[in-house]
Formats: C-alpha cells, structure tokens, sequence
C-alpha cells in the first residue's frame, strides 16, 4: 500500500478549474503538480500549487498527444490527470501507448463511447426508466428530405432545443422559439456537431434551474457523491454555472447512480438533469469529466480528485481532510462578469452585479491563489501580447 507523495500530471492549465484541483491535491496528498498549458502564463502554471510548469499544444491541435506522451517519459509522473473533455478523449485514444509506469484514471473506452453520444446516453437512462426529454428528430428529419417546406413542422412542438449529437466540449447547442427560425440555426449547430448529426429535444423548463450530480466510481464502487443545482449560468439557457448550491436528494442521487452502473462506469462524471413542473428528474446528458463549477464540490470537502487519484494508486490516507459539507453555496464572479463583457448589448449590469455579490453564497476565487485565479485566459493575453 503506497504511503509517499504521488507525483501528479495535470492537463488543461489554461482552465480555472485545474486551479481547485491542484490545490486539492496538494493539500490532501502533498502531491507534486506538475501542471500542463498552452503557454508559461496559463493559469494552472501560475498558481501556488503548482510546481513544475510545462506546455503542450491545445488539445485540439494535431501535435498535442505527441507532446503529452514526450512529458510523460520526461516527468514520470505517478498519474495524468485530464480536466477537459478534449483531453480525456485524446488519452482515451492513445491510452495503449501510455507508458507502463503512469496511471490513467478514467473510464473504459466503451463506457466514454455511451457517454459522449448523448443519443446513447439518454438510451440507456430509458432503459431503466430515467425520464428523458421527447425527441423530434425523426419529424425533422422527414421534412429535411422532403425539401424543409413551410408547413413540415406539424409534428413538432416549439420551442425545441438543438444539440450535437457528439460531445465535442465546446458550445454545439441553441434554443429555437418557432418554425422561422429554425432551419438557420439548425445549420449552423450541424456545422459545429463533429459528425454533422444533431438532436432535436422538447424545452424542460426553461429558464429554471438544472441539477447535477457528480459521482465517483472506482471497481464498481461508488467512492464519492456530490449533488447541486445550478442557479444561474452562462449562456443563460444552460451552461457553466455562475450560482450554485449544494443539493441533497436521495431519488436523484439514486437513478445517478443506477445510470453509471448500466454503463459500466469507472472514474469521475457529472450528470445534468432538468425538473418537469411535477417534479420529475428528466436526464439532460452524462459528462465524463470535471465539470466547471468543480470548486463548489472542493471547498465543501467532495474532493474527488483526491480521491480519484488515492483510489487508482491505492493510497493508504483517507482523503478528503475534513468531512463533505451538507450545505454551502457559491457564486463565480470572474465568469459571470466576463459572460457580461462579452454580451453587453443583452444582459443587465446590475443583475450581473447582484449575482455576484449574493451574500449567502462564497466566491470561487481562491485568495491564497488569486494571481492564478485573476490570470486573463490565453488567448486573451495573446491577442494583446501582438
């Protein structure tokens, strides 16, 4: 049973939640970070938590396995850790050429497969008799081969809600209010889908709030539970978080758990859900990553990364320090205020304001971190370094 200090790779420094992880690590397990962006000034690579910085391409560019497996071999770290969806399904597809000393925490290649196609996904929670949302997509389709005539949408109900099929970890969803504007944003949500393939789903509530629920599961186990609900986000319609509390239900938490099992689940996700008026759960899509509100989880003691990292190296320390907290709420201003500077012409300042300010809820910026925390995004700093 191993009782040293884990040497950790961390993926994904540009993103702000690689901040909570880090620090997390190192309280927990006195890990070395050794933390991977795009640039010496991503924001991982200036954090307090992390010591030793390197950098890599985007996940998304053509060289960037390469580089990941050269840092690999130079850093021998006990574990790689990725953050991002992108990464996770870069070292999905190169797992096999790992190098034999360094351990790669996430689910089997089949059970990302189910994850990542959200048509599988909500399959498989009907299956075993999660509610989903009602798919129009068949009715689209027919009017699509039969030339997108005027009066072809007879048999579905607007407002609809249009999502890419593929997760691609980017932003590949719209709302559509009526038929005018349907096929406009039809194409260009099918431009952005990685396969061309697009959903087509009835609106749960919308406006309300959505409901998430972070598991871990390590030997078909469940290590760790974590439930909130997202009060405000951006965009708007549904998104990264900006106000978020802890929340405790035992029929969510259940199904959450009943779903990962079908699948044959190993490693961390977050599940998103909607509520019908009668209160029904109703299954948005499974996220097979850390998901961006984490450092609600990680102040309150559901450190799932610590735990995700003791449990794959077998770890005889007992994280998290402290016990999980049944309640807390916290609001993240830097991507709220941003949302507001990037959609000034839409959104109001004092609600912005307001939101940021709630006084029941803590901020997500650490202030024993906070030049990592207030770090400008890469492209930001590039685009003004030209």
């Amino acid at each position: 049973m191993r009782t040293d200090s884990p040497r950790v790779l961390v993926l994904d420094g540009d993103n702000v939640n690689t901040l909570s992880v880090a620090r997390e690590l190192s309280e927990d397990l006195d890990a070395t970070i050794i933390g991977v962006g795009t640039a010496p000034y991503s924001r991982l690579l200036r954090s307090n938590y992390c010591d030793v910085g390197a950098t890599a391409p985007a996940p998304t560019d053509d060289g960037y396995a390469d580089s990941v497996l050269r840092l690999l071999i130079q850093y021998r770290p006990d574990v790689v850790l990725p953050i991002s969806y992108e990464s996770v399904a870069m070292l999905d597809a190169i797992r096999t050429d790992l190098p034999d000393h360094v351990s790669l925490p996430i689910p089997r290649s089949e059970s990302l497969n189910t994850a990542k196609d959200k048509h599988a996904a909500l399959a498989a929670g009907g299956r075993i008799g999660v509610d989903t949302p009602k798919e129009y997509s068949r009715a689209v389709d027919h009017c699509n081969d039969a030339g997108r005539p005027d009066d072809g949408f007879d048999d579905v109900q607007f407002p609809v809600f249009l999502k890419a099929r593929q997760e691609s970890g980017g932003e590949t969803t719209a709302l559509v209010r009526e038929p005018l504007n349907f096929w406009e944003t039809y194409d260009h949500v099918t431009d952005q889908s990685p396969d061309g393939d697009v959903l087509i789903q009835e609106v749960i509530d919308e406006g309300g709030p959505t409901y998430g629920c972070g598991l871990l599961f390590l030997d078909n186990e469940v290590k760790l539970i974590f439930s909130h609900e997202e009060l405000r986000s951006v965009p708007r319609r549904g998104g990264s978080g900006t106000h978020l509390r802890i929340l405790r239900d035992p029929h969510l938490e259940a199904r959450s758990i009943r779903l990962l099992r079908e699948i044959g689940w190993n490693g961390i996700a977050l599940l998103e859900f909607k509520k019908r008026p009668d209160g029904t759960y109703v299954l948005m899509e499974i996220n097979p990553k850390f998901w961006a509100s984490y450092a609600l989880a990680s102040r309150y003691g559901y450190r799932f990364a610590s735990a995700l990292v003791a449990g794959v190296l077998d770890d005889s320390r007992e994280p998290p320090i402290g016990s999980p907290e049944p309640v807390g709420e916290m609001v993240f201003p830097l991507r709220e205020f941003t949302y507001y500077l990037r959609n000034r012409e839409d959104e109001d300042l004092f609600e912005c304001v307001r939101s940021m300010i709630n006084p029941s809820a803590t901020w997500s910026v650490d202030r024993r971190d906070v030049r990592a925390w207030v770090t400008p995004p890469v492209e930001l700093i590039e685009k003004f370094r030209l």
